[in-house]
């Protein structure tokens, strides 16, 4: 007698949203992962975004296997963020990391309980706010040559340097090299403070990044501030208008910013992996 093998499905979370909004407007056909359509999983104020997934195509050890092959691991984590993207614009969402799978929905369940407070604080939140991202960049022979015509220690240290005897001035000719260097690095955080200053009254959060080297920008500045803001929608435009005014001020520091945005609250809303 032949026997038919059953066909078990895993839980692939998105994320969750409040149940609420839900009143007003339904979650749309989404193709999701493993081309199968998501669907919804609710618990009392909070209604998890999944998909079921095969468990032979996403169980840990064939995620782990996958993961090492860049155009899976593309195509997959687009597939995420798409999810993401299309309900950020329809709901509050906290957004779980990419390949976050349950094994039954009875592990789902014991997350959306164990963690209900935590989970609808942070959703809370983040309701009716944005995810925008700023790169500071610099170019460092304009910055160099600012801070040499403005910074008054340089501007000291040459203007004695002029007076000092040949012999000397070789040594102190080394010590304003490396003052400039170090003082450009001053000069370049009371920027990046006063630029802050002037944002704080458009955001609610911020998250500072790593700064990408320039094989990953391709460009011949370097980035020197790579940060995450949380804005009210309803102050985004105050808070874009006021980037365009600093990138003006910060121009001719050799400085210009990139805004890119708005984004699923990708960075104010991390959690450990449950599953």
């Amino acid at each position: 007698m032949t026997q038919t093998k059953l066909e078990t499905n895993f839980i692939y979370l998105y994320g969750v949203i409040l149940t609420e909004e839900l009143q007003n407007m339904a979650v749309p056909a989404i193709v999701g992962m493993d081309q199968k359509v998501v669907t919804i999983k609710a618990h009392n104020d909070l209604t998890a975004i999944v998909t079921l997934v095969q468990a032979v195509k996403f169980n840990q050890q064939q995620i782990d296997f996958q993961l090492k092959h860049p155009e899976w691991l593309k195509e997959h984590a687009f597939a995420h963020h798409e999810v993401i993207t299309t309900l950020q614009h329809r709901f509050t969402i906290l957004p779980m990391s990419f390949c976050t799978i349950f094994q039954s929905e009875e592990n789902l369940e014991t997350l959306l309980t164990e963690q209900y407070e935590v989970l609808l604080q942070k959703l809370l939140t983040l309701k009716g706010n944005q995810e925008w991202n700023l790169k500071l960049y610099c170019d460092k022979d304009k910055a160099l040559a600012y801070v040499v015509d403005h910074n008054a220690a340089v501007i000291n240290l040459r203007e004695n340097l002029a007076a000092m005897p040949k012999g000397k001035q070789f040594l102190m000719k080394k010590k304003l090299e490396h003052l400039i260097t170090s003082e450009m690095e001053v000069e370049q955080g009371k920027w990046w403070e006063e630029m802050t200053e002037k944002l704080n009254p458009a955001i609610n959060d911020s998250h500072l990044r790593g700064n990408w080297g320039k094989e990953v920008t391709e460009r011949k500045d370097e980035m020197i501030v790579n940060c995450d803001f949380l804005v009210e929608k309803s102050k985004t435009e105050t808070f874009l208008k006021i980037i365009d005014d600093i990138e003006k001020s910060v121009k001719p520091l050799g400085c210009s910013i990139q805004v890119t945005g708005p984004w699923p609250p990708y960075h104010f809303s991390k959690m450990d992996k449950v599953k």
